[in-house]
């Protein structure tokens, strides 16, 4: 039951990040514009570089939480990546501005997900994908104390 459990947790994050970078990948200037939207003081060259690295490094956790690939590494980065989305998104749902996300447009599912594409929708999505994180970290923990097991 844990392993399969796991394997879900693995595999629904890694689908989450692997669908949105892919979203994003041939859209530099889509993303940039989302990046300039969070009204955060950012020199142009730092916003670029973050329009065109951000869909790679969701396309690589994506595929690494898929796969298992060095899972301790993999969480880590995941949840620092959902962190810093969080804190981003509730700046600006704190601040009211009408950001474009750059998030992962869920609507095609079901039109009341078009919700999550808000600021406030956005922070709770990422706190929430934050948790499964942390859920994922604790149960694929091994019994032996301070070790991570490939799951």
């Amino acid at each position: 039951m844990k392993r399969a459990a796991i394997l879900a947790l693995r595999w629904l994050l890694g689908l989450f990040f692997l669908a949105a970078g892919l979203s994003k990948v041939g859209a530099p200037l889509q993303t940039l514009a989302a990046v300039y939207s969070y009204q955060i003081v950012l020199p142009d060259g730092l916003a670029l570089a973050i329009a065109h690295t951000l869909p790679w490094v969701e396309i690589i956790l994506g595929l690494a939480l898929l796969s298992g690939f060095f899972l301790p590494l993999t969480l880590a980065a995941t949840a620092g990546m959902l962190l810093a989305f969080a804190a981003l998104t509730a700046q600006a749902w704190w601040r009211e501005l009408p950001i474009d996300c750059g998030c992962l447009d869920l609507s095609g599912l079901h039109p009341s997900l078009a919700a999550l594409t808000t600021p406030g929708g956005a922070t709770l999505r990422n706190i929430f994908l934050l948790g499964l994180t942390a859920l994922l970290a604790w149960l694929a923990r091994s019994p032996r104390a301070g070790t991570t097991k490939q799951i």
